[in-house]
């Protein structure tokens, strides 16, 4: 099967990099992008997301059916093949595929694992507030703050603020990969003011797009995706692979 029109279910965090993989490709692609705060959510709720975009695939018109995820807080884990194959990037999150290769985030990670990461995407599509921006009492008018408050009420809210504080405390380095997509000045600025803002070292990292533009054009080999043939769902791998088929 040659595979020349594709269903894309994509994340948001990769829209310029997808979108110019699309335009230049001889594929044909029809896209649902998805809200960047599904990664946050991870798990089953994001599975279940997943599963009823995938669903929207016609197997009258589509061959095959691309995913612009990494495994994303195991987000993908239960993901069923219907009708379709579906292609995955063997990647733990975006950055790697970012970065370019599963190997450089990793090395990257072991160097630095203090390390908090930016693109295009993770500005341009994520929210205004962020985690690492939280001081240590929130304002009464912060957004976020707000939002956890009429959720959870104050004090599960406060207990939530303090937790989310600490789980970010270690972080020294901002590192922005410039995939060289876009307005990547611009965007890059914005990621260095955020890290003089919090005290953290800034660092621009060159990118490399080659595999998120080969989601849409290939190949797709086994060490940088899965593919989940018809009658399949993906399971985790603790054996370097991250991710694998079995039958559902």
């Amino acid at each position: 099967m040659t595979h020349n029109r594709l269903f894309l279910v994509g994340c948001t965090v990769f829209t310029r990099e997808l979108n110019a993989a699309i335009a230049a490709s001889e594929r044909q692609v029809d896209a649902v992008w998805l809200p960047k705060d599904l990664h946050d959510r991870g798990g089953k709720d994001m599975m279940r997301v997943l599963q009823e975009r995938c669903d929207q695939a016609d197997p009258a018109q589509h061959d095959a059916i691309a995913l612009g995820y990494g495994l994303c807080n195991n987000g993908l884990i239960g993901l069923r093949a219907r009708a379709l194959p579906i292609i995955v990037y063997r990647s733990h999150d975006c950055i790697g595929c970012l970065l370019g290769s599963r190997k450089r985030y990793e090395d990257e990670f072991r160097a630095q694992p203090g390390t908090y990461w930016y693109s295009a995407g993770w500005i341009e599509r994520g929210k205004n507030s962020s985690p690492l921006s939280a001081p240590e009492v929130p304002s009464a008018d912060d957004p976020q703050w707000l939002k956890m408050v009429a959720k959870y009420g104050e004090d599960n809210a406060r207990f939530l603020w303090d937790e989310m504080r600490a789980q970010t405390a270690h972080y020294t380095r901002l590192a922005y990969v410039d995939t060289g997509i876009g307005p990547q000045d611009r965007f890059a600025a914005e990621a260095e003011r955020r890290a003089t803002e919090r005290g953290m070292t800034f660092q621009r990292m060159t990118g490399d797009p080659a595999w998120i533009r080969a989601l849409i054009d290939g190949p797709w080999d086994d060490e940088r995706f899965l593919t989940i043939k018809p009658g399949e769902q993906i399971v985790a791998r603790y054996d370097g692979t991250l991710v694998g088929a079995e039958a559902s």
